[in-house]
């Protein structure tokens, strides 16, 4: 189904280790690249000589490819002097786990990615001269920063990285530069993610937000499956690794397996997350990932190319429906459904809960695995399961409350040239060097240095979808189909009848304003 990596991974602070990931990249750089001399010499009749001359005793070019997209900024772009211009960046950010690093690092102490972050902006700022600025607000402070400005005529800041939520709003309110225009953005460069963006590009020239590497924080929100794979073996439970690698990991075996490894442990006939055993800790927003997985969104395209609202197919309905089993609990522990604990909220509890060691499984997002470095059984990294064993590939969710996505202010023309510059370099400087950083961030801890989990993670990351529809909830249409699910009830049909046609109101005017 595809080929097992061998990835070996090595920190060094002055970043001098390289990442080749999509080294058939577009050649924009001026040193050549070799190819196959058999192609290089054309006939006059088209056909190729080096096929079909005996006599031709050439010697053949065995000067070493060059990968460009492992080459210094300098060398890989068409650097201009930007004469110390700085450059605004705003983020949206929360406190703790989730402050946002895309600009500048997670904190000064010296810490991996921090130090990679660092070294990437003075590489940037070295080569275009220019200054790097940032400020992080509250995510809805970031955007009200954006909207006074437009209506101010003022370029405080140059680009807003922003998350799913703020998107909506963003475009609701016409702010956004079209991203198609920018002659300095190719996307179809590999540190963009094109998968991603193929959905962003509305009506095929219409594309408001992108993402890329540039934002690091796409890749920490990512959904993913923590496997306590010590309790795992000790309970013979069947190798998930294995499952992955064949095929054969489905929504259908992953519910099998959970519901096989819970027990009342204390035979009282009740399931009790103080004392019993579980297949899976999680929240309710394990629905969207799961359904992403399986290949669902909550969103559709009309005949124009624009987003609108998701048609509910025979194949959805059956996925709702594993994801319902899911949710059992005879097997999961929800953390957002206070029936668990007497009404209590467990809600922030799941990465504790799941390093006790009384949890198979914990999905979350990757960024949530920065929570367990106390954990002392070892545990490592699943993708979310596929529907069945015919799907193609496996898809990962990213989670659109704190993701990041590129947008440019339309008012925000000033330093337009130079930003497109800078947030270019980003994304390859973090394609080349900070994404092998990030991983080590990952597993930096002691319970997570296994090849297993670096494959599992290298899968987890190449296929991904950004839903919009979760994103922008119009009509509060997937908030409700979420309920449907987590209650159990299988009234997914009259649900979403209950609420398409609100949605489809919604989505009209968004998509409206989308077009302006």
């Amino acid at each position: 189904m595809f080929a097992k990596k061998t990835v070996i991974r090595m920190v060094v602070l002055l970043l001098v280790s390289v990442m080749c990931f999509a080294a058939v990249g577009c050649n924009n750089g001026t040193p050549a690249v070799t190819t196959d001399p058999a192609t290089q010499n054309p006939a006059s009749d088209g056909t190729t000589v080096a096929d079909t001359t005996e006599a031709d005793t050439t010697e053949a070019d065995t000067t070493p490819a060059i990968d460009i997209n492992t080459l210094p900024l300098k060398e890989r772009f068409d650097v201009k002097d930007y004469e110390g211009t700085s450059i605004f960046f705003i983020t949206g950010g929360d406190n703790d786990w989730w402050v946002n690093y895309d600009i500048i690092g997670p904190d000064n102490s010296g810490e991996i990615l921090s130090e990679a972050i660092f070294n990437r902006n003075a590489e940037i700022e070295g080569a275009y001269n220019v200054v790097i600025k940032h400020e992080q607000r509250k995510h809805h402070e970031a955007f009200n920063q954006i909207k006074a400005d437009a209506a101010a005529g003022d370029t405080n800041f140059d680009s807003f990285f922003c998350n799913g939520t703020q998107m909506r709003k963003l475009v609701n309110a016409s702010l956004t530069a079209n991203l198609n225009e920018i002659e300095a953005f190719n996307f179809d460069d590999p540190w963009w993610n094109d998968t991603v963006n193929e959905t962003l590009n509305w009506g095929g020239k219409r594309r408001l937000v992108a993402m890329g590497d540039m934002n690091i924080m796409s890749w920490k929100t990512t959904a993913c499956i923590m496997y306590n794979y010590t309790l795992g073996n000790k309970e013979g439970v069947e190798n998930c690794f294995e499952l992955v690698r064949s095929g054969k990991w489905t929504m259908d075996k992953w519910n099998q397996i959970m519901l096989n490894f819970s027990r009342d442990l204390d035979n009282n006939g009740t399931m009790d997350y103080q004392t019993d055993r579980y297949g899976l800790v999680t929240g309710n927003q394990t629905l969207e990932y799961s359904m992403n997985g399986m290949g669902e969104t909550f969103v559709s395209v009309d005949a124009e190319g624009y987003p609108a609202v998701f048609s509910l197919n025979e194949r959805m309905l059956n996925a709702l429906e594993k994801v319902t089993k899911l949710y059992s609990k005879e097997s999961c522990l929800n953390v957002h459904d206070a029936s668990y604990s007497g009404g209590v909220s467990l809600n922030g509890q799941s990465a504790k809960l799941f390093s006790e060691g009384r949890f198979l499984f914990f999905a979350e997002t990757i960024g949530g695995s920065f929570q367990l470095w106390n954990m002392q059984d070892d545990y490592g990294f699943l993708p979310f399961p596929k529907y069945d064993e015919t799907q193609e590939s496996y898809n990962s969710s990213i989670q659109s409350a704190q993701m990041s996505l590129v947008m440019i202010p339309r008012h925000a023309t000033v330093r337009r040239d130079a930003t497109a510059d800078v947030i270019n370099a980003m994304g390859y400087l973090n394609m080349r060097d900070v994404k092998d950083v990030f991983y080590d961030s990952v597993f930096g801890t002691r319970s997570v240095r296994d090849e297993d989990s670096m494959e599992m993670l290298e899968i987890i990351l190449q296929d991904r979808t950004f839903d919009l529809g979760v994103a922008v909830d119009f009509g509060s249409i997937v908030t409700e189909m979420r309920k449907a699910v987590i209650a159990g009830n299988g009234n997914y049909a009259s649900t979403y009848e209950s609420y398409r046609e609100a949605a489809e109101t919604a989505f009209t005017k968004w998509v409206d304003n989308a077009k302006k």
